[in-house]
């Protein structure tokens, strides 16, 4: 039930008098753009006839289609003679504001990148991005008292890089969803989904195929001879880490003579490393991302190691340092300005549509061949 009948009703005190009085014209027009805009009337829709205006506001009909034509002029409303008002198209998909939570970014990072391409994107559609920071090690009262500004706002939706999934992590992204769903917001998550891998949850995803990238770094370290393969990642649990290993694993197991082996490590230990590769015997190192493979590619040639003789090394990123390591990198790379359109596409269309069953959106990724897994003879 509209609140906004109510208005010309309400007491004020006799210091209000003085103030400008708003047009009865202008409170219908400001109601219906507010409606426009927060998605009540969906796009191409008709608004309600100017009879049924005129006893919602309890105006004249002249008031009523003075509103409407400053509607059209603004351009967001299209009147046709003998059929009424409708939604324009295109004004439509402007959003008063659009949420993005992401964690704190690192520098140079792939989610950076990420951040950057929403934001480029969004000013074309000409959305406001409203970016608050969500952090790991928070409990759910300080979240939710740190997020408590964002909800003040007029939001149309929601875009939310999960946490990684463990026990106070997972409290933080169940919160947060849960909010998104007492509020009726669109919600869309990005790269992954709020559980482990295979456990769905009811949100659209938009993230990287990552098992196909996992796919085409193990294949690539077949074709360039490796049989032991070691995949690499670090302690934080992410679905996205575990897609890149079944990845792998599915490349490996269409050789017979190759084997995989996971250990978890974030690259930088030597000690740990040094215990891997006596342990393992690894021809080859696939790592969760780039920033552990340069890690471990630091270590590895402290050893004496030799990169890509005696180990090949790939990363999973193509982060803009990946081409400029001592070693140039072999690497999975993702597409940010795809994820950032797709998820702008999605937020939309859930928000037009929010009956429509949750999507998981898959880009493509690519291998970028580099120094690291190169051929050598002997």
């Amino acid at each position: 039930m509209s609140r906004y009948p109510k208005k010309p009703v309400t007491a004020v005190p006799n210091t209000e008098r003085q103030r400008p009085v708003q047009p009865k014209y202008g409170a219908v027009y400001d109601s219906l753009l507010r409606s426009i805009r927060r998605g009540e009337y969906p796009s191409g829709g008709k608004l309600p006839t100017e009879t049924e205006l005129v006893e919602q506001f309890k105006v004249s009909r002249i008031t009523v289609i003075r509103a409407l034509r400053d509607l059209q002029a603004l351009g967001v409303v299209r009147r046709r003679r003998g059929s009424g008002s409708f939604v324009e198209g295109p004004k439509q998909s402007k959003f008063a504001s659009v949420g993005l939570l992401f964690p704190p970014l690192e520098p140079g990072s792939i989610f950076a990148t990420v951040h950057q391409a929403l934001l480029r994107e969004a000013q074309k559609r000409e959305w406001q991005i409203l970016f608050h920071e969500v952090m790991e090690n928070t409990s759910v009262q300080e979240a939710q008292a740190a997020l408590e500004p964002l909800w003040q706002n007029d939001l149309r939706g929601l875009l939310y890089l999960p946490l990684p999934v463990r026990s106070q992590c997972a409290e933080i992204n169940e919160f947060i969803a849960g909010q998104c769903v007492a509020r009726k917001l669109p919600l869309v998550l990005l790269d992954r989904d709020l559980h482990k891998l295979h456990d769905r949850s009811r949100f659209d995803v938009v993230g990287s195929d990552n098992e196909l990238g996992g796919f085409l770094a193990g294949r690539h370290l077949i074709q360039r001879g490796c049989r032991r393969i070691l995949f690499l990642t670090d302690a934080r649990e992410h679905p996205t880490a575990e897609a890149r290993v079944e990845g792998v694993a599915n490349a490996v197991r269409l050789e017979p003579s190759a084997q995989l082996q996971v250990c978890s490590g974030d690259g930088d230990d030597r000690e740990a490393l040094a215990r891997m590769l006596a342990e393992h015997r690894p021809d080859a190192i696939a790592c969760v991302n780039d920033m552990t493979a340069a890690k471990a590619m630091r270590q590895l040639l402290k050893m004496g190691v030799k990169i890509p003789e005696q180990i090949k090394l790939t990363g999973f990123d193509d982060t803009s340092t990946a081409a400029l390591l001592a070693v140039p990198l072999t690497t999975v790379r993702q597409s940010p300005e795809a994820m950032a359109i797709q998820a702008m596409s999605v937020l939309q269309q859930r928000a037009e549509r929010p009956d429509l069953p949750a999507i998981t959106l898959s880009i493509a990724c690519s291998l970028v061949g580099r120094e690291s897994t190169a051929a050598h003879q002997g």
